[in-house]
């Protein structure tokens, strides 16, 4: 870990309210099943590098 950069955001917060007024999209994945797409896509990335 580093110290924080210029330009790091110490903190975010997802607003999905927000994003439906906006856009009208309403994400449908489930939490848990987003980070296991996500690990799975990870690991994959990791073996080309």
């Amino acid at each position: 870990m580093l110290p924080m950069q210029m330009g790091d955001v110490p903190q975010t917060f997802a607003a999905p309210e927000l994003l439906k007024a906006l856009t009208g999209y309403v994400p449908e994945t489930p939490l848990e099943e987003g980070v296991k797409r996500f690990v799975a896509w990870y690991r994959s990335w990791q073996r080309r590098v």
